[in-house]
């Protein structure tokens, strides 16, 4: 198991954001609805947002013919059927579509700005401020991100990838390659242990391990780090966009 007491500490970092007028203006969310987990994805023709719960999941495509939702279960599959009663399901849709409105008209301007915060982060700084072009009312959004494992670059021979494959878990594959840079010969697995939360990692048989250049226990010690700060950390661009999502929803 990656070791704690080699990853960077946790930070604290402050976004000041352009997150339109505030408060929101909308019909207020039932109890069961008060924590919604949200995020949000601009795309070239228009946006997505998702409003997340235990029980299911509520989905907005927004374009320019309109806006259009759909629902998942709590399997994670589509479906045009509510995952609750149809008096939580208006009430949630009735404060839902204002908020939606809301994000997507600056959902751009906000993954750009959470995509340049991040990069402030990674340089060690703690303070971003977005720079409207005239006078703008702007948010200031603190939250705690995450510190890395340290780990040292590839020292085997050739070169490694990674890949995701089929199975529970969110599994990846450890590839390498001993003369290409595009690697395809598979060295281990790594997935979330479900029992923990924490990386598990498994080595494939019939390695040559003296090719690879480094023993099986430090290349599946390099894979647990590397499948924690890529897969398990949340990445600082997502939970900066998310904290401004939060910030208008009215609950951060």
């Amino acid at each position: 198991m990656s070791d704690p007491s080699l990853r960077l500490p946790n930070t604290q970092f402050c976004a000041v954001l352009n997150l339109g007028v505030l408060p929101l203006v909308a019909p207020p969310l039932p109890p069961r609805f008060a924590y919604p987990v949200l995020d949000a994805q601009w795309l070239e023709d228009g946006a997505a947002v998702y409003i997340g719960f235990e029980e299911g999941e509520l989905h907005f495509d927004v374009t320019e013919r309109g806006m259009e939702h759909h629902f998942h279960n709590a399997d994670g599959m589509d479906s045009d059927i509510s995952p609750w009663p149809r008096a939580d399901t208006e009430a949630l849709l009735a404060w839902s579509v204002p908020f939606v409105n809301h994000v997507s008209a600056l959902l751009e301007e906000l993954t750009m700005d959470a995509a340049e915060a991040a990069e402030w982060s990674a340089l060690g700084l703690t303070v971003y401020a977005t720079s409207p072009e005239e006078p703008t009312q702007l948010e200031v959004v603190d939250l705690e991100l995450e510190g890395e494992q340290l780990m040292l670059p590839w020292l085997g021979a050739g070169h490694v990838g990674h890949d995701h494959i089929d199975g529970p878990n969110h599994p990846i594959a450890l590839l390498w390659n001993a003369a290409h840079e595009e690697p395809d010969l598979p060295l281990a697995s790594a997935w979330t242990d479900p029992a923990n939360g924490q990386p598990a990692v498994l080595a494939r048989p019939g390695v040559d391990w003296d090719a690879v250049g480094l023993p099986e226990a430090e290349v599946l010690e390099w894979l647990e780090g590397l499948y924690l700060n890529h897969h398990l950390l949340a990445d600082p661009e997502e939970l900066i966009l998310r904290a401004g999502l939060e910030r208008i929803a009215g609950i951060r």
